[in-house]
């Protein structure tokens, strides 16, 4: 499955990723065989993070790729080797099409989904970092409110491991809104690694990070928009305040 690129040519300095974007499951990657009510989950994709990638596309002429495949069929902000890249079992319910795969689907789904979307960051990241002497890179996601019965109390929170200096500035900018409760690798940490991010920025010290919008702020088209304009507002002043010609 070919991954979504939307701006592909565009003329300011980023990229903006989203793994867990779709919601496809293609017949070929072996069915899930999971109950349909777990297709309107968080655990089927992150609710709400492709349309707001979508509506950041319209805002900032960068370049968006997004994974059109559920991360039920693999999740490619994995390690290869990490046993979460394809999961058996969600939320204590098993995935009957996963606990059966053949080796011969796994790597097909590996072929066929994770190297096609990492080759398309990599060769539109690869044009960025030529055009322009730091762009940004920023992977979006979306969480829930509760977790494990407990409830969160951010609204957004920044994912970063080897460099904080994307973070930070992004939180300054966005903690100017007043309303907003930030998280600094809340509600997820990185320190101990994200993949996708690590891949193609760890070490190259330009302005990388993840960004986690909880889902209930983005129920609601005006509820996109906003996270839009903030996230818009913030990344304009990564570029600016980066030194990003």
């Amino acid at each position: 499955m070919m991954p979504v690129v939307l701006n592909p040519d565009g003329r300011l300095p980023g990229l903006i990723v989203v793994d867990h974007a779709g919601t496809e499951t293609p017949d070929a990657l072996g069915p899930l065989r999971l109950d349909p009510h777990w297709h309107g989950t968080h655990h089927f994709c992150d609710l709400g993070a492709a349309d707001l990638a979508r509506a950041l596309a319209g805002l900032l002429d960068v370049p968006v790729v997004l994974c059109p495949v559920s991360r039920l069929v693999i999740d490619v902000n994995r390690w290869l080797d990490d046993p979460r890249l394809i999961l058996t079992e969600v939320d204590g319910a098993p995935i009957p099409g996963n606990l059966a795969l053949s080796a011969d689907l796994r790597q097909a789904r590996i072929d066929g989904v994770f190297w096609p979307y990492h080759a398309a960051i990599a060769q539109v990241w690869a044009r960025q970092t030529a055009q322009h002497a730091r762009p940004f890179f920023l992977a979006l996601h979306s969480c829930t409110r509760t977790f494990g019965g407990a409830r969160r109390p951010w609204d957004g929170g920044t994912i970063w491991h080897d460099d904080r200096r994307m973070s930070d500035l992004m939180l300054r900018s966005l903690g100017q809104d007043g309303r907003l409760t930030l998280g600094d690798n809340q509600p997820y940490s990185g320190l101990s690694g994200v993949y996708t991010v690590d891949r193609h920025c760890y070490g190259t010290g330009l302005p990388a990070c993840g960004f986690e919008v909880t889902n209930d702020q983005l129920e609601t088209p005006d509820g996109i928009a906003r996270w839009a304009g903030l996230l818009a507002r913030a990344l304009t002043d990564v570029m600016r305040q980066d030194g990003t010609p």
